[in-house]
């Protein structure tokens, strides 16, 4: 049984061989190359001269990398404006548009804030963002305030001084222009020599308005909205002690 299958395969090897030996090539097939040359010829060029392939490549990306990022670096330049500061012209604006002073509030459940410019018998007229409105006072429900009045003491004029056996004498009026009553209200006196030297520094109550706490602390030194008082303000001080200038202030507390 070997041996029949082995003859067959053994005359299959020498025809082939026999017929491979016999033939000989034609002049075109003798010129042209065969694929397995042709590839070996490409890589052995590649490989004599590289900077003509690999090198010169890797060059040319990476100018054009280069060339990508100078162009997102402008644009960005140009895309970038920095916002301008005018803060004169937000000061204007400011000005021009105090926020809200007032919460009205309807019998109808709307809610409207701006500042109340005009009150009258029948309506009230109010500037808002929109512009200003007149709304009639048997719709309102409630006005709330919505910035807090404060006081505002200023010095009417600049007041007396007098000096006698080495005491001096301070004497004015101040007023309080703001929308709320200013408690326990003092004036403070500086006295300086011609060096800027803080000579002596001193204060006084005004002789305002009596006012009863609820704590039950009674005092007179309350000054209420658009109202005015005087002070007096002894400092004992050597005449020898030369006094170049004066300076002078007003504080005073908020409460309930």
């Amino acid at each position: 049984m070997n041996k029949f299958f082995l003859s067959p395969l053994l005359l299959l090897f020498i025809l082939h061989c026999g017929g491979k030996g016999n033939a000989s090539p034609s002049p075109e097939e003798s010129a042209s190359p065969t694929p397995r040359e042709g590839i070996t010829d490409t890589l052995t060029a590649i490989i004599e001269d590289p900077a003509d392939h690999f090198y010169q490549l890797e060059e040319s990306i990476a100018e054009i990398q280069g060339e990508v990022n100078r162009l997102k670096a402008k644009v960005m330049e140009y895309d970038y404006q920095p916002p301008e500061t005018d803060y004169t012209r937000q000061l204007k604006e400011l000005l021009d548009n105090p926020p809200p002073a007032h919460k009205i509030t309807l019998k109808n459940d709307s809610v409207i804030e701006g500042t109340i410019v005009k009150d009258k018998v029948s309506y009230i007229a109010v500037k808002t963002e929109l512009g200003r409105i007149t709304i009639p006072k048997d719709e309102i429900e409630l006005i709330e305030d919505l910035v807090l009045p404060t006081a505002e003491i200023v010095f009417i004029g600049h007041g007396t001084e007098e000096s006698v056996e080495g005491i001096h004498y301070y004497k004015g009026k101040v007023m309080n222009q703001g929308a709320r009553r200013a408690d326990f209200v003092r004036v403070i006196y500086n006295l300086w020599d011609d060096n800027t030297e803080l000579i002596v520094s001193d204060s006084t109550f005004i002789e305002g308005t009596q006012t009863i706490y609820r704590s039950g602390i009674v005092t007179d030194t309350v000054l209420e909205p658009q109202q005015s008082a005087r002070f007096t303000l002894e400092i004992p001080l050597a005449d020898s002690i030369g006094i170049s200038y004066v300076t002078r202030e007003v504080r005073w507390e908020l409460f309930d």
